[in-house]
């Protein structure tokens, strides 16, 4: 079931299996999220695609039990015990406060000064796995009090000065963020600082945001104020909403690779229909995103040590409700059939095309399958027939591609440029046995298109 936009123009190459030694090429760098240009095709190496999977990859998130919760703390500063106050810096100064030599010193050692203060954060007992993510602007010795017996998974620290804690048990990792340097003994250090102690500001954004590409979480708590001395985490919150138009959980990690589908498989919190047959969950990754999720995924069938088929998809989510460019993929030319509904930018999108590949491997999250692919020693084909669906709507985009081999029905095909492929909508007509495999492509294709638009996110 499938097909990628097909790539033309490249120099003819010898033919050659490929090995577990497959180089993926650098990755590209895709057009900013929310652009006004509509997303084009690109042409690289001679070859054309749809631009939708030209965009770079985060690092796999870390994977944490199913059901875990994240949990949020963010202040300004900590409070001084027992309702003590700050002392301004001239009151620090000892000596002859009528000496402006003595004043200067003690301006320059404690005007300025950031002092370290103390929040306690308390976990009531809960076998629900959960991380917690402290936050704060000032520098902050946090005391984790009753991590004991509270299934806790990971502790992020963050915060423009450096972030210390105390109380967690020596099995829990901590990773630091913080701009300034950690006293903290028993943190990893991490790039990245930032901090947020405000729900309705910008920084709170950000900073869930940056744990969800951390962790992939979403907030199930979040506790904030400018100043404070202790937090209390309990084990039922109610779950943030975030302004999503879905009652579904956001999928916590990855769980896709490594498992099974049949039917459909959901993909950041989007549904994706599956032909008939089982499907192998070969690899989830991200595209770095500031206006929501963006989340990829490639699933495959094996038969007799070849790809028969994949599946390659992108489902992005915005939170800001501008919707997406024009899909311009949509619009292909020379392809062997096509519908498009609707293609309005920041409006109502859905289409489809059925078109060849003679070189699907080069985008980066095409190459990554490739590698997964070459090191279980299955043969990487060099031309691929690819049936593409895009819907869109203000809120979500959801793009998959489906690609088929014809040599599992044993017709090999040369490696050549697009346009003097076989395969090419000019020449296949010319190979009745080419032209009959795409024409039940294209009735696949049209069948499928109604059955992808009618999934709900």
């Amino acid at each position: 079931m499938a097909v990628l936009l097909g790539p033309w123009n490249t120099p003819p190459k010898a033919l050659t299996k490929p090995s577990a030694s497959y180089k993926p090429l650098g990755q590209a760098t895709a057009p900013a999220l929310g652009q006004s240009l509509p997303i084009p095709a690109t042409t690289r190496n001679g070859s054309w695609h749809d631009a939708t999977f030209d965009v770079s990859l985060s690092p796999p998130v870390a994977s944490f039990p199913p059901g875990t919760e994240l949990h949020i703390i963010g202040v300004y500063e900590g409070a001084l015990v027992n309702g003590q106050q700050e002392q301004p810096w001239w009151a620090k100064c000892v000596g002859d406060k009528s000496n402006s030599a003595t004043m200067l010193d003690c301006h320059q050692k404690y005007a300025g000064q950031h002092t370290q203060k103390t929040i306690t954060v308390t976990l009531s007992r809960s076998s629900v796995p959960k991380v917690i993510a402290l936050m704060a602007y000032e520098p902050v010795k946090w005391k984790i009090s009753g991590a004991d017996g509270t299934n806790l998974q990971k502790v992020i620290l963050a915060g423009y000065h450096g972030q210390d804690v105390e109380g967690v048990p020596a099995e829990v990792a901590v990773d630091v963020y913080s701009n300034d340097s950690s006293p903290c003994q028993i943190c990893t250090r991490q790039s990245g600082a930032f901090y947020a102690y405000e729900k309705d500001s910008r920084e709170y954004t950000q900073a869930v945001e940056k744990l969800h590409t951390i962790t992939g979480l979403r907030p199930a708590s979040f506790q904030g104020s400018y100043r404070s001395d202790r937090f209390y985490i309990n084990g039922s919150p109610q779950t943030e909403q975030s302004g999503r138009p879905s009652s579904k959980a956001k999928s916590l990690t990855d769980s896709i690779s490594g498992r099974v589908f049949v039917d459909e498989v959901v993909i950041g919190n989007m549904n994706l229909p599956l032909p008939e047959g089982s499907w192998q969950g070969l690899l989830y990754a991200q595209s770095p995103s500031n206006r929501g999720s963006d989340d990829l995924a490639v699933l495959v069938r094996i038969e007799q040590n070849q790809l028969a088929e994949m599946i390659v998809v992108r489902a992005q989510f915005v939170s800001d409700g501008r919707g997406f460019s024009r899909h311009l993929a949509c619009e292909a030319k020379e392809i062997h059939a096509g519908s498009i509904e609707s293609n309005e930018a920041s409006g109502p999108q859905a289409c489809y095309w059925v078109n060849h590949d003679t070189d699907p491997w080069i985008q980066p999250i095409f190459a990554l399958a490739a590698n997964r692919l070459a090191a279980r020693s299955i043969n990487l084909p060099t031309l691929l027939v690819n049936a593409g669906f895009h819907k869109a709507d203000k809120h979500t985009a959801l793009t998959g591609q489906y690609f088929a081999n014809p040599e599992i029905k044993g017709m090999s095909s040369p490696n050549t440029l697009w346009e003097a492929s076989p395969w090419h909508p000019n020449h296949v007509k010319q190979f009745p046995e080419r032209a009959a495999y795409i024409q039940d492509r294209v009735q696949w294709a049209s069948t499928w298109f109604q059955i992808f638009k009618a999934t709900q996110p």
